[in-house]
């Protein structure tokens, strides 16, 4: 006769899923917190507040940034902008970031790297409270792997321990 009831082992392969299930998924997190999110808008904050160029552009493409829950497509759009740089020359980027507050064929005044015009922004989406938000998203995605990761590991400890008995039983 079996020692360790069915309700026992179907909660206690439940856990070891669970356990390797939080870790995958805050090492994915973790790893793209600190490899992606955090340094790609640290350098397009820093790099067009220092030595961004302010220009008139028009808009020349706005494509959905997806859809809403209800199947909807979504208010954000990843839109792409043209403008002259200071050098004369007639550029078409897209915008770091996606944005609600624009419409193709609009003129918008952008920020731009001169050192590399790939890189541009509306100045909204450099302001102050946009990177304070952005950022602290950024953060709060790194430390939510964090917490993943130590909460998963926790449980896979105890999954261990419990299958140690399990077999002992």
């Amino acid at each position: 006769m079996d020692a360790v009831p069915t309700f026992v082992r179907s909660y206690h392969r439940a856990l070891g899923r669970a356990s390797m299930t939080m870790l995958g998924c805050g090492l994915l997190l973790f790893v793209l917190a600190v490899t992606y999110l955090i340094p790609h808008d640290t350098h397009v904050e820093s790099v067009l507040n220092g030595r961004g160029v302010h220009v008139r552009g028009v808009v020349t493409e706005c494509v959905s940034a997806g859809t809403n829950g209800d199947g909807s497509t979504s208010a954000n759009s990843q839109c792409r902008v043209r403008f002259a740089a200071s050098d004369g020359r007639t550029v078409e980027a897209q915008l770091a970031y996606v944005t609600s507050d624009i419409e193709k064929g609009q003129s918008v005044t952008v920020v731009y790297d001169p050192q590399d015009t790939g890189l541009v922004a509306l100045p909204s989406s450099i302001g102050f409270w946009n990177t304070l938000v952005r950022n602290a998203l950024d953060w709060l995605a790194l430390v939510a792997s964090v917490v993943m990761l130590l909460a998963g590991t926790a449980a896979l400890a105890w999954y261990l321990r419990l299958r140690g008995r399990m077999r002992r039983a």
